[in-house]
């Protein structure tokens, strides 16, 4: 078996700053992002970056969780201009309806046409959740699949030339993907608490799903991106 890596966040390197969560410790640094759908209407992206908004995870698309059509956020090609306009880095994510390998490798395939020719700064990431509606694809999804499902969109997505991760949460890492199988790709774990406590090692932590911020006339998700700090 292979080993997984741990979280080694300290819990006391997290604190509170110009309404975020920051983060600090002896060899990493965390950067406050946000995520970003079509539901988020009209951005002024220079206000969001004047408050301290550095990075942007923007939905490109999603499949629809009845019929299954694959479709692209309305807004995705306006918020990518705005948020590199204003100097913040941009990564995107997919949110998956996928109940097949094969639907996967499409998924991805569409990501990648998305993206030809947009810069990204950060990875593209596969968001599969399920939808518990009387006509959803995926009410009734048998989870031990979802490994191999996640595995075979973010391969596709590498050999398209972007990096690729997993947005997961707690439940679904220790319950149904094997994270010992998707080591080579960044996760992005939603857990909302005072500081991640999730046990296994992760890149971007989404704390919450629920703030209010300058220059959004909606609700939005905050989230803290761990990078190794220049040593002094």
């Amino acid at each position: 078996e292979p080993t997984i890596a741990e979280n080694s966040y300290d819990p006391a390197g997290f604190y509170e700053e110009g309404g975020f969560k920051r983060y600090k410790s002896a060899d990493t640094i965390a950067s406050v992002g946000v995520d970003v759908s079509s539901h988020q209407q009209d951005i002024d992206w220079e206000l969001v970056a004047a408050n301290g908004v550095e990075f942007a995870m923007i939905r490109v698309g999603y499949r629809g969780y009845t019929q299954g059509a694959l479709r692209t956020d309305s807004s995705f090609r306006t918020f990518v201009r705005g948020a590199r306009a204003a100097g913040i880095d941009v990564g995107v994510y997919f949110f998956s309806q996928a109940v097949t390998v094969q639907e996967a490798i499409m998924e991805a395939d569409y990501v990648l046409g998305l993206l030809d020719g947009v810069p990204l700064d950060l990875p593209v990431y596969f968001d599969w959740e399920p939808v518990f509606a009387d006509d959803s694809r995926t009410a009734s999804f048998d989870a031990s699949r979802l490994t191999n499902i996640a595995a075979a969109f973010c391969r596709v997505v590498e050999q398209g030339g972007c990096s690729a991760g997993i947005y997961l949460n707690r439940q679904q890492g220790y319950y149904q993907y094997d994270l010992s199988r998707l080591a080579d790709w960044s996760l992005w774990v939603a857990d909302y608490n005072d500081y991640p406590d999730f046990y296994y090692a992760f890149d971007m932590w989404q704390y919450s799903d629920s703030a209010a911020l300058d220059g959004m006339p909606t609700q939005a998700d905050l989230n803290l991106l761990f990078v190794p700090s220049p040593r002094a």
